[in-house]
């Protein structure tokens, strides 16, 4: 008993060592966008502020307001978009038998075996074909491209673990496949779901390298903003953290109310 719980105890003091390794360098970063420049470079170095600068993210954020606007506006229409074409896409692999079923869905998973960013230059020549370089639309019709793989492969793997004897009771019971689909699938299904939101969402969020090829002024993202502080001569490192804390906020919030959600798509599959 007293091994076990020294056990236990170690364990804990060594997840808690890990733990403070990986968020250091977030809090650091939090801590300095409330800091003078000259402050974040004092020697020695301080912890915390000596006078909370909150005027670095009032400068930010009144510069760079519709950036921002527009990540959220590209965030949520793109996770919008992905779900409303994987969740009836993923529901027709499960609940339908077809030929080449499963070459479909092969074809769905190869989607997600090539960066994103190796298609820049082919994206960017098809959108200034039609015209939706530096739009909204053009942003988001590539995010939900990229998404749908993922989301498809995500929530197949979970509507899989509805026995199929559900969806032949309710068609005996009169059910059309409509509300089979709307009143059973969805819900049994709902964490399959919540976990590609996740991960589309964080990846729209986040994505810098297609925005910063594709967007100039008008559709430009807050990550894109991130790489504007570094001039030629010096660097707005207080500026910096401040965007860097805005940028990486949403995320920690999103996955501390849902880190269950994440779990299960990441342990998805080891066990059957």
């Amino acid at each position: 008993m007293r091994k076990k719980s020294l056990r236990k105890a170690l364990l804990f003091i060594f997840a808690a060592i890990l733990t403070l390794l990986n968020i250091a360098p977030l809090l650091w970063v939090a801590l300095s966008s409330f800091k003078t420049r000259l402050e974040i470079f004092s020697s020695p170095p301080s912890l915390f502020p000596e006078k909370w600068q909150v005027q670095n993210y009032i400068d930010l954020i009144n510069v760079n307001l519709p950036y921002l606007l527009n990540s959220i506006i590209v965030t949520l229409l793109s996770t919008l978009g992905v779900l409303l074409l994987s969740v009836p896409a993923a529901f027709g692999l499960t609940a339908f038998t077809f030929p080449k079923k499963r070459d479909l869905e092969m074809w769905f998973l190869s989607g997600r075996m090539m960066p994103p960013v190796a298609a820049a230059i082919p994206f960017y020549l098809t959108l200034r074909q039609v015209g939706l370089i530096d739009t909204h639309i053009g942003l988001i019709l590539l995010y939900v491209g990229i998404g749908i793989p993922l989301a498809v492969w995500l929530i197949t793997s979970f509507m899989r673990s509805i026995h199929p004897a559900i969806y032949e009771a309710a068609r005996i019971d009169g059910c059309k496949w409509r509300d089979i689909f709307l009143r059973i699938t969805i819900p049994l299904s709902s964490g399959g779901i919540a976990t590609a939101t996740i991960f589309i969402t964080i990846f729209a969020w986040n994505e810098l390298l297609l925005p910063l090829f594709l967007t100039n002024r008008f559709a430009k993202t807050f990550p894109v903003v991130l790489t504007s502080f570094q001039g030629q001569t010096e660097i707005a490192w207080e500026l910096m953290c401040a965007g860097a804390t805005i940028q990486v906020l949403p995320v920690i919030v999103l996955t501390f109310f849902v880190q269950k959600y994440i779990v299960s798509g990441l342990t998805l599959g080891s066990v059957k």
